[in-house]
């Protein structure tokens, strides 16, 4: 977690509070305050979804501490001046992971929970019961362990408690017997709610709630709460005070000073919104640390592991995501992804690959009702989904793929508008699959949106004039191009409509020089016939 994000030190595969705190090269960011905060809530029974590499297990190593009373651990911080109840009275914490619950079949999923609950028996001293069924288990360990406390009650810190179903998401019916189980087993904590004094389930996504969660009705979700809306990641302020001086050796090393090194740090790694209510952004914590660390600006994120579940249902669905600048969304997107189905919005909100961009705010007395405009969050996520896992998903070789963007992204930077539309364009709707059908008008602007995002051109989609919409408008400081897409027509049918509806009419007398652009895709050549290019 962010409260002990550590920069001098290697920031991949160090999870443990105690040996980040104890390391003296290290720095700490203290948000211990926010971990009060969240132990003293009401509420005793919680979860909090983060996309991965964002801290959530240092995060359950540092409550894990606190609840256990390490005071040592933490003086001169933040909680140490707080009347926190651990440091009178601790209490035993049980903490682990689901990923270690992650069997290729049902079977071994079965064997793994199983001895996962053995470990926790082993742990409390407490004697195992020899039951078969890990449920039944893990609800005697729950009532022998909190007996056997001082205080009667036990502290439960789970991590990646997705992480079980993730693995049979194209099984089905595998799929539904191990959330039978999980169900069972999540379920024994609400019956013995009693006996625990605080209980913590983080994952990346919550493909499971609508099933898993059912018997869990009780434990409340932080995930998009605004108080804790800056708990995992670096905030700007952060980047002022305690990482200032690391900012600034950031700079030093490629010739910045600190305000540009800033800038540039926010333009790479900030970006992420985790609630509606708070206009609140943090920094990927591990890609910043690495970032100071190795004293060079690059995607990090991509390095430490790839969520091939993204990959998988862009796959299987077909074809690409919408228009990733403005994704809209609701409430219950957000909330909720259902493990059949995995709509796209929700496993990139969640995956940490798109994040809250606008907030549409509907009846003020019914949240349900606002809507959000979603995009990827920084420069790092906009490069990994625009060439990494699109270029692996269409089957292209990563090199073969930039070498067309990097083509299209000159020819726009140098104004050779004619090159771009005949030549890269051309080139990057060959590059769809042949199995991916491009079947109407409305998927073949959907491929011009994403192709042209990532050549940094950022068309408007559906700009609204008196009598409709323009499919698209690229707006740059020296020109205004105004499209319009046909399917199985012409290109010049298309200009005709922009004349015709006035779609280029709020330009032109402007300072800038207004182009007309009208493109057909003709699915027997299975790609775009000749673009019309007209002055307005």
């Amino acid at each position: 977690m962010e409260a002990e994000r550590i920069i001098r030190v290697p920031t991949t595969g160090v999870f443990d509070f105690e040996s980040l705190i104890t390391n003296e090269k290290a720095k700490y960011v203290d948000k211990t305050d926010l971990l009060y905060q969240l132990c003293d809530d009401a509420d005793q029974q919680l979860f909090i979804s983060r996309p991965r590499r964002f801290g959530k297990s240092l995060m359950l190593s540092t409550l894990k501490a606190m609840f256990e009373g390490r005071r040592d651990l933490f003086r001169g911080l933040a909680i140490d001046k707080l009347p926190w109840e651990g440091w009178e009275h601790p209490t035993p914490v049980y903490s682990f992971t689901m990923a270690s619950a992650t069997g290729a079949t049902y079977e071994l999923f079965l064997e793994q929970l199983a001895k996962l609950v053995r470990g926790l028996c082993a742990e409390a001293g407490v004697p195992y019961s020899g039951q078969e069924y890990a449920p039944g288990q893990f609800e005697d360990f729950l009532k022998a362990a909190a007996a056997k406390s001082p205080t009667k009650k036990i502290v439960v810190l789970i991590d990646e408690y997705d992480e079980p179903v993730a693995k049979f998401l194209d099984d089905i019916a595998s799929l539904n017997k191990v959330r039978s189980v999980l169900h069972d087993f999540y379920e024994k904590l609400k019956n013995n709610s009693g006996s625990i004094r605080f209980l913590l389930m983080t994952g990346v996504t919550k493909l499971t709630k609508l099933s898993v969660f059912s018997g869990m009705n009780h434990l409340k979700d932080r995930s998009m709460d605004r108080r804790f809306a800056t708990l995992l990641g670096y905030t700007p302020d952060e980047l002022d005070g305690a990482l200032r001086e690391n900012v600034e050796a950031l700079g030093s090393r490629n010739g910045m000073d600190f305000a540009e090194a800033k800038a540039e740090i926010l333009s790479w790694y900030d970006g992420y919104r985790f609630s509606p209510d708070s206009d609140e952004r943090v920094c990927n914590p591990v890609s910043l640390g690495n970032a100071l660390e190795a004293g060079k600006l690059k995607g990090y994120w991509e390095t430490t592991g790839r969520a091939t579940l993204i990959i998988n249902r862009i796959e299987r669905a077909g074809k690409l995501p919408e228009d990733l600048e403005n994704v809209p969304a609701d409430a219950f997107t957000l909330d909720v992804c259902d493990a059949e189905t995995l709509p796209m919005e929700s496993l990139l909100y969640q995956g940490g690959y798109l994040t809250i961009k606008d907030v549409i705010c509907g009846d003020p007395k019914k949240e349900e009702t606002d809507r959000y405009i979603l995009a990827p969050p920084n420069h790092e996520v906009r490069e990994a989904l625009k060439r990494g896992y699109l270029s692996q998903v269409m089957g292209l070789k990563v090199n073969s793929f930039n070498t067309l963007v990097d083509r299209a992204k000159r020819q726009i930077a140098s104004g050779d508008w004619k090159g771009y539309l005949y030549e890269s364009l051309y080139g990057l709707y060959a590059s769809v699959p042949p199995d991916w059908h491009i079947r109407d008008e409305a998927e073949a602007k959907r491929y011009f949106q994403l192709f042209s995002s990532m050549t940094g051109a950022n068309p408007q989609p559906e700009v609204a004039s008196m009598l409709g919409y323009a499919d698209a408008v690229i707006e740059t400081q020296a020109n205004v191009f105004v499209f319009e897409f046909k399917y199985r027509r012409s290109a010049k049918a298309a200009i005709r409509q922009i004349r015709d509806r006035g779609y280029a009419d709020k330009w032109i007398g402007g300072e800038r020089p207004v182009t007309l652009i009208g493109i057909n895709f003709n699915p027997k050549k299975r790609n775009i016939d000749i673009p019309a290019v007209e002055p307005a």
